[in-house]
């Protein structure tokens, strides 16, 4: 029986090895064993012992603060990695399936490795606030308000190892 990491690298090598013969380079077969390993590292680098929960709290004033926590339920040390100083993104859905608001659209991160340390046990807990505004393509103008319904929420780290949490939004 094969695993899901064992069933997509062979997918992966039949792909690469289809483009090399196509190519007819060696250039192409050295770019595409590169290419095997980062997936490889990405069927196989998640860690089970990072659990991820989100939730949000309407506020007063017509907000919506979203918590994210990230535990470390395993008994060794956890390194969250990520290649900026970025450790997460949310995202709000319509029911479509289209994309209304990214947490990170008007941020700016600092291109620099960053790790996280998460002892065994240990809990990072997260708020970032929304003002239920969509992304407008000029971050110095807000977008315009959503209207009330039904939203898909999805608070996911951008670390290695990664994890994503998904609930329904009512608004």
């Amino acid at each position: 029986m094969s695993s899901e990491a064992d069933v997509g690298q062979k997918n992966v090598t039949m792909i690469i090895k289809e483009a090399a013969i196509k190519s007819g380079g060696v250039r192409v077969a050295v770019l595409a064993v590169a290419a095997i390993l980062l997936i490889s590292c990405d069927f196989m680098g998640e860690d089970s012992d990072l659990k991820l929960r989100a939730d949000y709290q309407k506020n007063a004033d017509g907000t919506i603060t979203f918590t994210l926590i990230m535990k470390n339920e395993g008994l060794e040390t956890l390194d969250l990695r990520s290649s900026s100083s970025q450790i997460y993104d949310i995202e709000v859905y319509d029911h479509p399936g289209r994309l209304l608001w990214n947490w990170a659209h008007d941020k700016m991160f600092l291109c620099v490795i960053t790790t996280i340390t998460l002892q065994p046990g240990e809990e990072k807990v997260y708020y970032e606030t929304w003002d239920l505004r969509t992304n407008s393509p000029d971050p110095a103008i807000p977008g315009p308000p959503i209207k009330p319904g039904s939203y898909q929420a999805r608070l996911k780290l951008v670390t290695r190892p990664s994890a994503s949490y998904h609930f329904d939004l009512d608004i």
